[in-house]
């Protein structure tokens, strides 16, 4: 249980979340889901990487997580610098699109092998299987805008 500094403020702890995966499977749409709800069928490719937080109060624990999400283009111009990213990492977030297979192979043969090879060791690691024919059949059933 987190403890309140002499201020009475609630304790906050970091958590740095990276996404990786080939260029266009929806890293940059599930960050824009998941820190400001909203979805945007068409997107720019990241040049790079892209930063951004949230922070969620835990009730139950009473504490505050501050996620560092980092976005990283999956382009292959950009792979070298993925490696920088990782350091320090709480959790991956592997992404790929269920109708294109080669994302799926690229997690497989590229992106895993980079992540034993270049993340801490205590990394958690999540795939996220994504596709944009999915949010569009349905985002409307769901109320997804």
């Amino acid at each position: 249980m987190a403890e309140q500094n002499k201020e009475g403020e609630v304790e906050t702890k970091n958590c740095k979340v990276v996404l990786i995966g080939q260029s266009g499977v929806g890293k940059t749409s599930i960050i824009s889901r998941y820190t400001t709800n909203t979805f945007k069928s068409s997107l720019m490719s990241t040049p790079g990487a892209n930063f951004i937080t949230k922070t969620v109060f835990y009730e139950k624990e009473k504490i505050n997580i501050k996620f560092e999400i980092w976005d990283t283009a999956g382009q292959e111009r950009y792979r070298a610098l993925a490696k920088q990213f990782y350091q320090k990492a709480t959790a991956c977030i592997l992404v790929y699109d269920i109708t294109d297979e080669k994302s799926f192979e690229e997690i497989k043969t590229f992106w895993v092998p980079e992540l034993k090879d270049n993340a801490p060791q205590n990394i958690s690691t999540l795939f996220y299987i994504n596709s944009y024919i999915f949010f569009s059949f349905f985002s409307p059933c769901f109320g997804w805008k």
